[in-house]
C-alpha cells in the first residue's frame, strides 16, 4: 500500500476526533484545515496541545508554513510539529527560517487487509468481538483504564470513540473483558487506533487478536489499505511490524515562538 493513501486517512481520523470534541462540548477550539498541501490539526484545548501537527511537508509545501504556524499563532495555540511526508523533504535553510529543530521520528505504518493470512489464528484463549450495545460502557472503561490518561486526554479519546463511525472492538478472556481497541473507514483505508489494554492483562496477545479482527473487519468492508500511527519505538510499532506491517519512520520538527 502507498503511504499517501494512509497519511490522508489519518488525517481524516483527526478531523473526525476533533469534530467529536467539538460537538461533546469539550472547551477551547479544535480545527483541522489544509493550507498550500499541509494538512493542519489545531487546538487550543488545556491539555491537548501535543495534538497539534502538521502532516505533509516537503520541499514544495513548505512555502505554506509560515502561513500556517500564524493561525496557531492568532488562536493562542501551542505550536504544531512539522511532520514530512513522502518525496523531497524540506530543506535545512528553509526550516531554519521558521526556527526548527529536529524532533523524535513519526512511525506511521500500512498494509493492503486483502494480503493477510486468513489461516493465522493469534489466540485460542481470548475472542474478539465487537463492542456494541450492552457492552459499550465496557469498552469505554476499559478504554480509559488502559490508557490511564490525564482528566483532560481521557475527555478527548471518549468523545473520539463515541462518534457513530468509529467502529469498537473488545478482546475477552472467558467473560473478562482484557482490551479494547477501534477502527474508522476513510474511503478505502481502514484507519487502526484506540488501542488499549487492561495492565493485568498486557503480553497476553490481546492487541493482535484485535489487529487481526479488525484487518479482517476491514476487507470484509472492502478496504485497500490499513493504516496505523504508533510512538516511536514502542511495542505498538515492533507489533505491527511482526504482523506484516510496512514502517515508516517519517522525520520531524519541532518549531520554537518567534523572537519578539
Amino acid at each position: 500500500m502507498d503511504l499517501s493513501p494512509g497519511e490522508h486517512a489519518v488525517y481524516h481520523r483527526s478531523r473526525l476526533a476533533f469534530g467529536a470534541a467539538t460537538a461533546a462540548g469539550l472547551p477551547g477550539r479544535f480545527e483541522a484545515f489544509e493550507l498550500g498541501g499541509l494538512r493542519a490539526l489545531l487546538t487550543n484545548s488545556p491539555g491537548l496541545g501535543f495534538l497539534n501537527s502538521v502532516t505533509g511537508a516537503n520541499a514544495r509545501t513548505v512555502a505554506a508554513l509560515r502561513d500556517v504556524v500564524a493561525v496557531f499563532t492568532a488562536a493562542g495555540a501551542p505550536l504544531p510539529a512539522v511532520v514530512g511526508t513522502s518525496g523531497d523533504l524540506p530543506s535545512a535553510e528553509r526550516l531554519s527560517d521558521l526556527r526548527a529543530a529536529p524532533g523524535p521520528v513519526r512511525p506511521i505504518a500500512v498494509l493492503d487487509p486483502r494480503s493477510r493470512d486468513e489461516r493465522v489464528v493469534p489466540s485460542d484463549h481470548l475472542q474478539v468481538r465487537p463492542a456494541v450495545g450492552e457492552d459499550l460502557a465496557t469498552f469505554f472503561e476499559v478504554l480509559s483504564a488502559g490508557y490511564a490518561a490525564p482528566v483532560d486526554v481521557d475527555r478527548f479519546l471518549v468523545a473520539e470513540h463515541s462518534d457513530p463511525k468509529v467502529l469498537r472492538f473488545m478482546a475477552w478472556k472467558e467473560d473478562r473483558p482484557v482490551a479494547a481497541a477501534a477502527m474508522s473507514l476513510h474511503d478505502d483505508v481502514a484507519v487502526l487506533g484506540g488501542a488499549a489494554t487492561l495492565p493485568t492483562h498486557r503480553s497476553c496477545g490481546a492487541q493482535t487478536a484485535l489487529l487481526h479482527s479488525r484487518l479482517a473487519a476491514a476487507a470484509a468492508a472492502g478496504a485497500r489499505g490499513a493504516v496505523a500511527t504508533a510512538a516511536p519505538g514502542s511495542p505498538s510499532v515492533r507489533n505491527l511490524a511482526r504482523n506484516g506491517f510496512t514502517v515508516h519512520l517519517r522525520r520531524s520538527w519541532l518549531l520554537a515562538p518567534a523572537e519578539v
